[in-house]
């Protein structure tokens, strides 16, 4: 066994990665409607097969309607998603490759005029400067449903086989950077 650091295994909660390559979340455009199909495995299987220890999915995964792909992302608030990831995981697994995915609420940062038309929402009524939205201002029932929208793609991604979620807490609804200085929440092998 190679006596270098970046080539030995790593505990991450209770998941043991086989060493400390991982390639990080990003979104390749290659879903097709919302899901993770034969391109988007075969992406990141390669990446398996090479050797890395994780792959991380998605550059952000949507969690609810109201949260529409700007970039072709996965829509992980639909129920067929499960499959898809299902074979994505299987895949990767095969080769010791461990696999989470990035989970996000867009809040402004989408458009109104993408996936089900539905208005944009957030904790201000200002316009979003990169997609231009001006967002709905964020009211309590809003709030508890997308927690739910949180839990509910979760499960979606455990029923798929990942090993766990990252959490995309900066610049989307759930910015968090004041209170979570590293910017990423990650949730390891579903015991936390």
């Amino acid at each position: 066994m190679s006596q270098d650091p970046l080539l030995q295994p790593f505990q991450l909660k209770h998941l043991t990665l086989k060493n400390r390559i991982m390639t990080t979340s990003h979104e390749p455009a290659y879903p097709e409607d919302g899901m993770p199909k034969e391109r988007y495995r075969a992406y990141h299987e390669e990446r398996a097969k090479g050797g890395i220890a994780l792959s991380m999915t998605a550059g952000s995964a949507a969690v609810a309607k109201d949260s529409p792909p700007v970039f072709n992302n996965i829509l992980a608030y639909k129920d067929e998603v499960v499959p898809y990831i299902q074979d994505l995981t299987d895949s990767c697994h095969e080769h010791g490759c461990a696999v989470m995915i990035q989970l996000t609420h867009l809040g402004r940062r989408t458009t109104w005029n993408k996936g089900d038309w539905l208005p944009s929402v957030s904790s201000s009524k200002h316009r979003e400067p990169a997609h231009r939205a001006f967002p709905k201002l964020i009211e309590d029932w809003d709030i508890e449903r997308i927690i739910n929208d949180f839990a509910d793609a979760a499960q979606r991604m455990q029923a798929g086989g990942m090993d766990g979620i990252e959490l995309q807490v900066y610049g989307h609804l759930l910015d968090l950077t004041a209170l979570i200085p590293s910017r990423t929440v990650f949730v390891s092998h579903w015991r936390c």
